[in-house]
């Protein structure tokens, strides 16, 4: 069986997984509820829809946007040597298959580690050496720590592994080289009993998470145990009395003869007859009581909320639309998912040893329709204070580099002026005949002074401060 072809599920190149049971613990016929730990935050992940769907949301985006290589400059590289670790540096998965299952690790476990495969001519890792790389899952790495080595003394994560074990349910054991193997964190919270290991963000929800799967339980317990939570006993009547009623012989009698026969689940009846006179005493609840579905969508919610995913864009059962749908998932796509992908392709590139070639490998975000909404929206506001800072322009309210500058273009060294200097069109052909008469007559009235003659100018010609003033000074 080869290193990854136990990956959950065959969507996007993945192959499920099905390892150790985190799911229940057994007591007769009581399913006891999971909670969130650091050796199960991964699976519960891949089997928890309200876990799954906030991570499947940052890695389903990432994995479909296009990679390339570039230089350090951010230029593509269109013909280059490098571009085979785009398009083939994994035998059986694609490199968005690749994206998909770092980030999904990455972002459940807390942890994306990769592994870089040489051939065994070549002694180390380098962009001429490695032939292929792969994601390793978090739940099959098995990792051996030196526990007398300060984390204040190393140099890299590295030095404070023994051995790294992966587990592919191979016969042989599988000891990988430290050196071809890079372990990136999320953050730096680290588990209990590991320095190199960090813990799930989930974490940041366990109350939720925890919540959830005991929700899960209940519902489970109640269709599980024929629909009903309480007690059967035999009904009380003048003949006996109360000692009888609870007797341990006649209850264990009622319910073997109820759970052999009857229920909800597996082929058993509806309805049973039974010899023994009975009535129910309910002790808890019934489905519609408990609320499930309201109680998981609020505890969906909360956990969404540590990816920064609103509530918009949470699945709810009664098929909720909202008008800001699209700025929501704008808004994940610039404060959450963009930055993961840099982190991928960060994260790739030192990987693949491409940084000490002086290459790099980045996302094309051009196609992300949510991102193009919100060009459009740009362009709208770019064009509105266009018009506005023109039309004071042509009123004469500010000069031409002031009207250059609000729409972002550069000054001219000739754009110190008002829209009547440049055009070079004098005040009486722009007045006509009736306003220049008027404009006379209020500049030789010896009864105004040359303030409220200015003033004039402003209010009834519509000057400018400077264009009146000259006008009173010649």
């Amino acid at each position: 069986m080869s290193l990854l072809s136990k990956w959950f599920g065959k969507v996007k190149g993945i192959d499920y997984y099905e390892g150790q049971e985190y799911n229940t613990s057994q007591v007769g016929s009581i399913q006891i509820p999971d909670s969130l730990k650091d050796d199960n935050a991964f699976t519960l992940a891949n089997t928890v829809s309200e876990l799954y769907y906030p991570i499947d949301f940052y890695a389903d985006r990432s994995s479909k946007l296009r990679f390339f290589i570039a230089d350090n400059n951010g230029k593509e590289l269109i013909n280059s040597e490098y571009n085979r670790f785009i398009n083939d540096i994994n035998p059986i998965y694609s490199f968005s298959d690749l994206v998909y299952q770092y980030v999904f690790s990455y972002l459940a476990d807390g942890n994306g580690i990769t592994h870089v495969t040489v051939p065994s001519s070549y002694r180390k890792p380098s962009t001429s050496s490695i032939s292929r790389m792969d994601v390793l899952q978090p739940d099959l790495i098995d990792i051996d720590e030196f526990t007398n080595i300060s984390t204040l003394s190393i140099s890299s994560l590295n030095d404070l592994i023994r051995r790294i074990r992966y587990n592919d349910n191979t016969l042989q054991t599988n000891y990988l080289d430290i050196t071809r193997v890079r372990i990136d964190t999320l953050d730096q919270s680290r588990r209990e009993y590991s320095n190199v290991l960090c813990k799930s963000p989930l974490y940041k929800a366990k109350r939720n998470i925890d919540n959830l799967l005991a929700t899960y339980s209940a519902r489970y317990n109640v269709y599980a145990n024929n629909g009903s939570a309480g007690y059967l006993v035999k009904k009380s009547t003048s003949a006996n009395n109360l000692s009888e009623i609870v007797d341990p012989t006649t209850r264990q009698t009622i319910l073997d003869d109820i759970n052999q026969r009857n229920g909800i689940t597996g082929r058993r009846n509806f309805w049973g007859i039974s010899s023994v006179p009975l009535e129910f005493i309910n002790t808890l609840a019934d489905i519609q009581k408990l609320m499930p579905f309201e109680e998981t969508l609020e505890n969906s919610i909360k956990i969404a909320s540590v990816y920064q995913i609103p509530p918009e864009l949470i699945p709810r059962k009664d098929q909720t639309t909202f008008n800001n749908k699209s700025e929501a998932e704008r808004s994940v796509w610039e404060n959450g998912i963009m930055s993961v992908v840099q982190v991928v392709c960060s994260n790739f590139t030192k990987a693949l040893y491409l940084d000490k070639s002086g290459v790099q490998i980045m996302a094309d975000f051009s196609t992300v329709s949510s991102l193009k909404q919100d060009k459009k929206v740009q362009a709208e506001a770019d064009k509105a204070v266009t018009d506005n800072q023109l039309a004071l322009y042509e009123k004469g309210i500010i000069t031409y580099n002031s009207f250059l500058l609000a729409i972002g273009q550069e000054a001219v060294s000739d754009g110190d002026n008002y829209i009547y200097d440049r055009t070079k069109v004098p005040y009486a052909v722009k007045l006509g005949v009736g306003g220049t008469q008027a404009m006379q007559t209020l500049l030789s009235d010896p009864n105004l002074d040359a303030t409220t003659k200015k003033n004039a100018l402003i209010v009834i010609f519509g000057l400018t401060d400077q264009e009146a003033g000259q006008i009173i000074t010649q």
